[in-house]
């Protein structure tokens, strides 16, 4: 099982949307995906589960050491029902309560990593949209992550804080050979200038650029406002084209 964070303390960079369409992407090629919303805001929640839950979400993997976490895992839904191949673990605002009350547990960065262990053998990728803030939820998907993906636009201020990221992320792991790979989303080819800037500023990090550009594609909006994957608001898009493009290379990078 292979334990993918998707993670970056600016907010805005496009995590969820990531969260949502990769995952829908692995499950499309018959791969057992689960997705965990750790994010309070609940984005990813509301696209796979229309009516999230007042009980059985993801605080329970944070406040009970004896969970059946499989009695909170549902089974993803979209506009014709039942997602093949897609589950999640819906969030909701409730979330940011329990990351308060937990703050005080021993060995609270291993909640989420334990819980994990006990459905290992049942799927092949969890995918975990984190809260963009470096607090002790993203703390438990550090631990447990195996590959972290930091997804960043192109903005002026796109990269501020990476240098924290890093540093954060060697405490939890305890090392500094982690792996994690840098997502480039909302390219527009049009502007010229801020694409050569934060290609610069990318240089030191391309041994760890995926491939895939996520382009800057109207459908990625209408998608989520329409509260679907871009893969069933309009599969023909740029926007489905290029996170195809992004599960076939994290496919490869696993294998």
């Amino acid at each position: 099982m292979m334990k993918i964070v998707i993670l970056n303390q600016k907010g805005g960079v496009g995590k969820s949307t990531i969260t949502i369409n990769l995952g829908y992407g692995l499950a499309k090629r018959g791969k057992k995906t689960l997705l965990i919303d750790i994010d309070p805001q609940a984005h990813t929640s509301v696209i796979f589960s229309p009516e999230i839950p007042k009980e059985g979400t993801a605080n329970d993997l944070f406040l009970s050491k004896a969970l059946d976490i499989k009695s909170i895992i549902r089974k993803a839904r979209g506009g014709e029902g039942d997602i093949e191949n897609l589950s999640i673990i819906p969030s909701n605002i409730h979330l940011a309560i329990t990351a308060e009350q937990i703050t005080i547990k021993t060995h609270r960065e291993k909640l989420l990593h334990n819980n994990l262990r006990k459905v290992e053998k049942d799927f092949d990728f969890v995918l975990i949209d984190c809260p963009p803030a470096l607090g002790v939820l993203t703390i438990n998907a550090i631990y447990t992550a195996d590959l972290i993906i930091i997804p960043t636009i192109y903005g002026k201020y796109s990269l501020d804080g990476i240098a924290d990221l890093f540093h954060s992320i060697e405490e939890v792991k305890e090392s500094k050979n982690y792996h994690y790979q840098i997502l480039r989303n909302s390219f527009d080819v049009r502007n010229k200038l801020s694409n050569e800037f934060i290609d610069g500023q990318l240089e030191p990090f391309k041994d760890n650029l995926l491939n895939t550009i996520i382009r800057k594609n109207e459908p990625i909006n209408q998608a989520q406002m329409n509260n679907e994957p871009v893969f069933i608001f309009d599969p023909k898009s740029k926007g489905a084209e290029d996170f195809d493009a992004l599960t076939e290379e994290i496919i490869r990078y696993v294998q």
